[in-house]
């Protein structure tokens, strides 16, 4: 009997500290607010830029003054050139812009010696899974987590906002942060409502 007993309170002992491993272990990670895990990015050729929606272009025209200037992408992805009107430039690269306008502006101007640089690049971050608006946002100054999720419609209802993932990629490396949403939202960890940067991916399982 007392060999019987002593089974019993060993089997009793393994189960309590079996389910105390299990509460330490779940209390470390619901406190567990934000993760970020970082590997190298392989060598891409990324190829030259392709012109976007908004983006602010200088548009030069050789002793043509009348003819040059900064130029907005405008959302219908063309931009508005003296004499010729409107020119498709999104989705092509500046070097593929300058032959286009070349060739258009000799029928006004002898000879166009025309260059296409871009000042300064629409920047756009990307909110997919879970929300009630995916999609592609611009980038806005000083921009944060919070904002982003309020942009895409906020959360459907089936989103699991403990762990939402922002993929961050550089030439270098890549890093994937996951967010636990419910400490920002309840005011627990405003840290956590991180800036964003352009090309981050947000996705909500």
């Amino acid at each position: 009997m007392g060999h019987r007993h002593q089974g019993v309170r060993k089997i009793a002992v393994i189960r309590w500290l079996y389910l105390f491993t299990l509460l330490i272990a779940a209390v470390g990670c619901s406190s567990r607010t934000v993760e970020t895990k970082v590997a190298p990015t392989p060598h891409r050729d990324a190829g030259p830029y392709r012109i976007a929606k908004d983006d602010l272009l200088d548009v030069i025209v050789w002793k043509e003054p009348q003819l040059s200037g900064k130029i907005r992408v405008v959302g219908d992805g063309t931009i508005t050139i003296p004499l010729v009107g409107p020119v498709q430039a999104q989705g092509l690269t500046c070097e593929q812009l300058q032959t286009d306008l070349t060739k258009r502006l000799a029928q006004y101007t002898r000879d166009p010696n025309v260059t296409v640089r871009v000042v300064s690049s629409a920047k756009e971050f990307y909110v997919l899974g879970e929300v009630r608006k995916p999609g592609a946002y611009r980038l806005r100054s000083d921009e944060v987590l919070s904002q982003a999720i309020a942009e895409a419609g906020g959360f459907s209802d089936f989103a699991d906002t403990t762990a939402i993932r922002i993929v961050r990629r550089t030439e270098e490396q890549s890093s994937t942060i996951t967010v636990n949403y419910k400490k920002i939202a309840r005011g627990e960890d405003l840290s956590a409502d991180i800036p964003l940067e352009a090309g981050d991916t947000i996705t909500v399982p």
